[in-house]
């Protein structure tokens, strides 16, 4: 074990373990570590084998940007272990290695590469006879890639939440430029989203000294409002579309403004052996220190070209490692070879010439060439970037209208904070919602001390000098590619595969170019960069071929039902509860005391003006015209061939205007109908969908009035506020509009107000209705209840082809209305001609629940009607239902025989309420 004590800021929980294997073998490891880190303390080296010639890769960044720790998790491949936290009974395995990890057979080519593999071999070698290449394409095939998928696709299974979020920022980076850019534009009043790919913001700061800011920046960042999302990588970005992966969300999100702090890559070295397990860059030093107390090594030498190997120095030092040698090329002098066959045992030191030469014996070499800033997505988004002579780099020159970059990315120094704030608040000043911030200094901040520009290569004669880690592209074959001719970058970078690995070009874009500078005699200016192609972090193909597009919409209550443990179900577009874990006892508890349900679902529309009354009246079978200020009234809307389409209700707030509530699902459809009438008929009337912009709930019980005492002024007395009354109050301090109706069979009050105050109403109801036995209940418990007293569910109990006449409603239908409606005809024609069969309820004793779309068989065994719904219900202690049947048998008492799965059961018909028939429950 190489576990240091305590670090301040560390990330793991020294206090609780958790056990996993890796090839098979128990691995213990601390909550908090990663795979890479719980390996590396337990004494792993050698975490992979390259692509190629299969040699031994050990990590090096510890932040997820290279390909040297992939390993496979439960079956999964690909995943990087430097980044993957532990978990629990996890199996880890290596990958690219057979029979095992340590005896890899396929390191022979690394034995014969070189000479025998050069760039474009496989095509060259085994082109001719043709007919052999599918022999050979099978045997090449089978030994390339970097593990293998499932055997089954059953077990392949990803289930994939997809998310459309607009938003008026987006921050992507999560180091303290980005938190700072975030906070800026929400405190103007901006809705943010910041989005990391580290399991929490904070970015380099956390494992470089600045931890306690970066968590108080992220929490000031939360108070602000801002929408955090970890451990989320953008995979790029698509004419202002930028998905977002996070774990099994993917969200789509499209900003009127984009803020980009993705912070800088740091660079390898070029040198002979630079791939070995014990090199590792300045970074991974640190972060393996800082975030998981674990000593990197015991005796370490540094090459850098910068103050970052001299930091990651000082934190080996402070960590009790010994820094045997420093070798700093602002001096002279740099790494010219590791040595080492496992492992690195010794190094080479010395000058680019080769001259003055100091061999090293250590089991760390820690190596910073610098940085790259990490320009890909900006580059996607319509950025452009110039080689910085000075840095050595290719720096930002050009961003479009509504891209800002903030922090390392655009330059900044020591401190990122400022460049985060200008940002933050030109994103804010760009949406009109604060003035233009002062103009910053022209030009880059300075640097705090000289950095030098790193070879191409450094001792090219002594061994395979690794350009590109991903694909075992070395300085080499980058030479023979433009010997062949291929002497531009993006020439050179398809025919050696460079840059087109797991890193996508983090590690190896910038040596590649050196290197290709080097050979063609040009500048790098000349040379320029490959283009940046999505997606910029690796991706399972199921997080974006997955199921179908279904989008999915939340109620602004939705995070309170899963901390209460709801049963979250798909509910036509919505995410519902559908119970909390006992749906007949949430539905016994609207019976006894009282229930809390959010139907924030329900379609709502406000129908405005002075035609608004005929409007409805012509668009609905009953009346509305007359309908009293401060009255709600059921509706049920027919189609033209008068067929059930939808139901709610429809509560007269004033004169002229209208509160119209309809089905979850058919809410669209409804305001599409709406809209297509109104545009024929020209009628003075204003339609308003205000369905996402208002909040719902139902409270029910017998305890209803009581708990509504506590929340308003209110006087919700039977005589004041009587049943289908509706009346407008704040209830618990928000402005809410209140309807006395009751689905569910009880006392009921139906909520409405702003969406944004969704989560306080919801808890401050909970609250008051605690002493009295308050439950929240879903849609599954709310279906018991309605089945209870018989209300429809459109959709369900009704079909293409039902009508009101049909459903047992035909009270609804006005045919001495003096307008004619839409259906009119159609429903007149059915009263005159009795529907054949008709919907009843029917009752079974306590026992088997029919399926739902079971069969009513007649004497013979023919099938005459069918099940469309069944429940037990605890407060009747019986299976209750609705079916279609023959008119003949709808009657209360006539007997049906219900076929369900090879089963018989005697049902009997009942045509009114099994619960409270007439409503006196409802109106007390």
């Amino acid at each position: 074990m190489s576990r240091l004590p305590a670090q301040p800021g560390e990330r793991i929980d020294r206090s609780t373990s958790v056990g996993f294997s890796f090839d098979g073998k128990r691995v213990e490891a601390l909550a908090g570590d990663t795979i890479a880190s719980a390996l590396y303390a337990a004494g792993q080296r050698t975490f992979s084998r390259s692509f190629k010639y299969h040699r031994r890769r050990g990590l090096l960044c510890c932040a997820g940007q290279c390909p040297n720790c992939l390993v496979a998790v439960d079956g999964a491949p690909g995943v990087r272990a430097c980044t993957e936290p532990v978990r629990e009974g996890m199996a880890v395995e290596h990958l690219n290695a057979s029979p095992s990890l340590e005896h890899d057979v396929m390191a022979v080519t690394d034995a014969v590469g070189g000479p025998l593999t050069p760039p474009g071999f496989y095509y060259k070698t085994f082109i001719r006879p043709r007919r052999l290449w599918p022999l050979y394409e099978k045997a090449l095939r089978h030994a390339a890639g970097l593990g293998k998928l499932r055997a089954s696709q059953d077990e392949r299974e990803w289930r994939t939440e997809y998310r459309r979020r607009h938003a008026d920022v987006l921050v992507v980076g999560g180091g303290l430029a980005g938190l700072r850019a975030a906070i800026a534009a929400a405190e103007a009043g901006a809705d943010v989203v910041l989005a990391d790919e580290g399991p929490e913001p904070g970015g380099r700061a956390l494992a470089e000294g600045g931890h306690e800011r970066a968590r108080a920046l992220a929490e000031q960042a939360r108070g602000a409002g801002v929408e955090v999302l970890s451990s989320a990588s953008v995979l790029g970005s698509f004419d202002g579309l930028l998905p977002i992966w996070q774990a099994s969300t993917l969200h789509q999100v499209r900003a009127r403004q984009l803020v980009f702090a993705t912070g800088v890559v740091e660079q390898p070295l070029v040198f002979a052996g630079n791939d070995l397990p014990g090199v590792m860059l300045a970074g991974g030093v640190r972060r393996l220190i800082a975030l998981y107390g674990i000593a990197p090594g015991t005796r370490a030498v540094v090459a850098t070209t910068s103050d970052r190997g001299l930091e990651a120095a000082r934190a080996l030092e402070a960590a009790g490692v010994e820094v045997a040698a420093i070798a700093d090329l602002r001096e002279g002098r740099t790494v010219l070879e590791a040595e080492g066959r496992k492992h690195v045992r010794a190094v080479v030191l010395g000058r680019l010439d080769g001259s003055d030469e100091r061999r090293v014996e250590c089991d760390l070499l820690v190596v910073s060439g610098g940085v790259a800033p990490a320009t890909s997505l900006i580059a996607q988004a319509g950025g452009r970037t110039a080689y910085d002579a000075a840095r050595g780099h290719f720096a930002l020159a050009e961003l479009p209208d509504g891209v800002l970059a903030a922090g390392a990315v655009a330059g900044a120094g020591d401190d990122p904070e400022p460049s985060g704030q200008q940002a933050g608040a030109r994103a804010a000043h760009a949406l009109g919602l604060a003035d233009a911030p002062p103009t910053p200094p022209d030009g880059p901040p300075e640097r705090r001390a000289h950095e030098a520009v790193p070879p191409a290569v450094s001792g090219a004669g002594r061994g395979k000098c690794f350009a590109c880690l991903c694909e075992d592209v070395t300085a080499k074959d980058i030479h023979l590619s433009v010997d062949e001719g291929y002497d531009s970058i993006e020439l050179s970078k398809r025919y050696t595969t460079a840059t087109m690995g797991p890193c996508q070009g983090r590690m190896c874009q910038l040596p590649a170019v050196r290197l290709m500078a080097q050979e063609t005699g040009q500048d790098l200016e000349r040379v320029g960069t490959t283009t940046a192609r999505p997606p910029w972090s690796a991706v399972p193909l199921g997080a974006l071929a997955g199921r179908p597009f279904e989008p999915a919409k939340r109620s602004a209550i939705h995070p309170r039902h899963r901390e209460l443990g709801a049963r979250v179900m798909w509910a036509g577009d919505w995410r519902r509860a559908y119970d909390y874990g006992d749906p007949q006892g949430e539905a016994l508890a609207v019976h006894e005391g009282a229930g809390l349900i959010d139907v924030s679902t329900l379609g709502k529309l406000i129908v405005r003006g002075p035609e608004a009354g005929a409007f409805l009246d012509r668009l609905y079978p009953n009346r509305f015209a007359n309908l009293e200020p401060g009255r709600i009234r059921y509706g049920v809307l027919t189609s033209d061939a008068g067929r059930i389409m939808d139901d709610g209700t429809v509560c007269r707030l004033d004169e002229e205007s209208f509160y119209v509530t309809t089905t979850s699902s058919g809410a669209g459809a409804v305001e599409q109908w709406f809209s297509w009438w109104l545009a024929d008929w020209r009628m003075q009337v204003a339609l308003t969908d205000v369905t996402q912009g208002l909040a719902a709930v139902n409270l029910a019980g017998p305890r209803a009035r009581e708990i509504m005492g506590r929340l308003t002024d209110l006087d919700c007395s039977n005589e004041a506020f009587g049943y289908l009354d509706a009346k407008r109050a704040p209830v618990a301090g928000v402005q809410a509009l209140l309807l006395r109706i009751g689905f569910v069979g009880e006392v009921g009050y139906e909520i409405h107000f702003p969406a944004a105050h969704g989560q306080h109403v919801w808890d401050a109801i909970l609250e008051a209705g605690a002493q009295d036995g308050i439950r929240p209940f879903g849609l599954e418990p709310q279906r018991i209840l309605r089945l209870q007293k018989m209300h429809i569910l459109v959709g369900q109990d009704t079909d293409s082809e039902s009508t009101p006449y049909g459903a047992a409603m035909p009270w609804i239908v006005k045919l001495d209305k003096d307008e004619d409606f839409i259906g009119k005809w159609a429903l007149a024609h059915a009263a005159e001609h009795p529907s054949e069969t008709a919907l009843v309820g029917f009752t079974l004793p306590d026992g088997d629940v029919p399926t739902e779309g079971a069969a009513v068989l007649d004497e013979r065994g023919e099938p005459i009607g069918q099940v469309t719904s069944a429940r037990h219900s605890r407060q009747l202690g019986q299976v209750i239902g609705m079916a279609w049947v023959p008119a003949a048998l709808a009657g209360d008492g006539a007997a049906i025989t219900i076929s369900d799965e090879s089963r018989r059961l005697r049902a009997q018909v009942m045509t009114r309420p099994f619960y409270d028939p007439d409503g006196e429950v409802l109106r007390s």
